[in-house]
């Protein structure tokens, strides 16, 4: 990706500073993007309680998500579990919002870097019914009736199959469908906690104890014994496979927002927060920056640093094919 070569002005050390790709699956970069990801979706709080809600498929079903419909099978995740949701918050036993509004993120791995599917909503306990005033949640550990979404997110999948002409095991529709519904207070802590599948990876490189020509062991949190730090080593083929796992099909968005929470949708949410009693910002509220950034400073004095060059990436530092010699392929 090419970077920067700095020289200290003190000691006379050349640093460099690779640039970063940016893509999700990288476990160096995406940092900058989460905090910035975090700080935005902050501003568009509501003064209402938050729940966070989770949608896990059955095991049978994650084999949809390999191959060359993976990119398909997602946005048919994303649209059963937005289908039920919107669904049930509108009834009496829900929110009784007929325009309500979330945040979905999609969430891939365990732990143990295996496969995992499942999207987390961020809710708020609000919305607007039909008559466009504002309605809230009764209770602030009571969102909807839990039993009726699970049904509902079986109910809108299995049909989404069914116009799709997907062939699955019909056991599955039978089983009860993971759905968990957890209080998440006024959403701060919540966003947050969401910021770490953003732009993230699966692992990143702190949580590597090990590598060598065959393994590699990495740490891990048991979530079963309280959250206690174990190790595992696999075979390096293994780690590999289980990580790649995690690239998701090209042009997917997983992270996708509904209803008044839509970036379209800002005069709605606008309505909501004016009505729930909550501080409204207008235009742009991103602070400006007032001063230049600051220059590096030498990792071993700490004293600031110069430009010295710039290094171009490697695909841009490559010639330009010969014109007139045959390609490798047609070699004998």
């Amino acid at each position: 990706m090419g970077g920067r070569a700095l020289a200290c002005t003190d000691c006379r050390q050349i640093h460099f500073a690779w640039h970063s790709c940016n893509h999700k699956a990288c476990p160096q970069c995406g940092r900058a993007a989460t905090a910035q990801w975090v700080q935005r979706e902050l501003q568009k709080l509501v003064e209402a309680p938050y729940f966070l809600v989770t949608f896990t498929l059955p095991a049978q079903l994650r084999t949809c998500f390999f191959g060359p419909f993976a990119k398909e099978a997602y946005d048919l995740f994303f649209a059963a579990v937005s289908g039920a949701l919107s669904e049930k918050l509108a009834t009496a036993k829900g929110l009784r919002a007929t325009t309500s509004g979330f945040t979905a993120v999609l969430h891939t791995w365990n732990q143990q870097l295996g496969f995992h599917p499942h999207i987390h909503c961020l809710v708020p306990g609000a919305g607007l019914n039909e008559r466009g005033r504002l309605v809230r949640v009764r209770k602030p550990d009571y969102l909807v009736h839990l039993p009726l979404l699970q049904a509902a997110f079986r109910e809108h999948l299995r049909r989404l199959f069914q116009v799709h002409d997907w062939q699955v095991d019909p056991a599955v529709w039978g089983k009860d469908w993971g759905v968990h519904i957890q209080p998440a207070g006024n959403g701060g802590a919540a966003l947050k906690y969401l910021g770490a599948y953003v732009a993230r990876t699966a692992i990143s490189d702190g949580r590597l104890v090990r590598v060598d020509d065959r393994t590699v062991t990495f740490r891990w949190k048991n979530r079963a014994a309280g959250n206690r730090r174990e190790t595992s080593t696999v075979p390096g083929v293994e780690f590999v496979a289980r990580y790649l796992r995690h690239v998701l099909p090209r042009g997917l968005r997983s992270i996708r927002y509904y209803g008044f929470c839509h970036p379209a949708a800002r005069a709605k949410r606008l309505r909501v927060q004016t009505h729930a009693g909550g501080p409204v910002q207008f235009g742009d509220s991103t602070p400006l920056p007032t001063t230049p950034a600051p220059l590096p400073v030498c990792p071993c004095c700490r004293q600031p640093m110069r430009l010295l060059l710039r290094i171009a990436p490697s695909y841009r530092q490559r010639g330009p094919p010969v014109m007139g010699v045959p390609s490798t392929s047609k070699l004998r």
